[in-house]
């Protein structure tokens, strides 16, 4: 806790169900020391609990929410964010079913946290479909939770999106992304797209925002094969 407020470094990623260089993974987030770590495409088969877990203890991370029944979205945090934690859990966003795409369970993934000092903060993993319809869909139950939280949220996602799409228009009135459009995110060998974001609601003071597309240990050409999207990177302040 810093005297301006508690600064976080959160992290958002999809990582392709951990089928990329793991290693490569593993060493980015440690070289990146997040705080908290927003993941889409966790482990869903296959003792995907104890592959999470796995995972984050490789890391120096703890798994707050995902594994099993995770809808393939997990938080992993520190063990100084997870003594702060006061409520968490996930649960599913209703999509129409229109091919085999559209079969992928969607979800909210969530933490409210106490801020050092009083008050709360509420982190939350996302991942919108593919399909505009359901996309919309997930965006307005977002944005209705997000409404409700009575607190400052942030909240990290694939978003399946670019900025001008329509769920992310409809999430725009409470959810900003602080990042510049040019940090492109997807695909990771040859980002066209910026479709990740960690976004906040506007009590929430951002110091640094971007898709790290190398870390000190893991250069660009390992960490495209890590998963097939750039992770994305906030540093933020919250006040208690």
């Amino acid at each position: 806790m810093s005297e301006r407020g508690w600064d976080l470094r959160i992290l958002s990623w999809n990582l392709w169900e951990l089928r990329g260089d793991l290693r490569a993974a593993i060493e980015a987030i440690v070289d990146l020391e997040p705080d908290v770590l927003l993941m889409q495409e966790a482990p869903r088969f296959v003792l995907p609990t104890a592959r999470l877990a796995w995972f984050a203890g490789q890391t120096g991370l703890r798994v707050l929410v995902g594994g099993a029944g995770g809808r393939g979205l997990a938080i992993l945090a520190s063990d100084e964010i997870a003594r702060q934690v006061i409520r968490r859990g996930a649960h599913p966003v209703a999509q129409r079913l229109s091919d085999l795409n559209s079969t992928y369970p969607r979800g909210v993934a969530a933490v409210r946290l106490s801020v050092p000092g009083g008050g709360a903060v509420v982190v939350s993993s996302t991942h919108l479909a593919l399909q505009e319809e359901n996309r919309i869909a997930h965006a307005e139950h977002l944005s209705a939770l997000v409404r409700g939280a009575g607190a400052p949220v942030i909240v990290g996602g694939d978003l399946n999106e670019t900025a001008d799409g329509a769920a992310r228009r409809l999430l725009a009135p409470v959810l900003g992304d602080p990042a510049e459009p040019s940090e492109l995110t997807f695909p990771a060998a040859r980002p066209l797209r910026r479709i990740d974001a960690v976004m906040t609601t506007p009590a929430v003071q951002v110091r640094r925002a971007e898709a790290v597309t190398s870390t000190q240990r893991v250069p660009a050409e390992r960490l495209a094969g890590a998963s097939d999207h750039l992770p994305t990177l906030l540093d933020v302040t919250v006040r208690g």
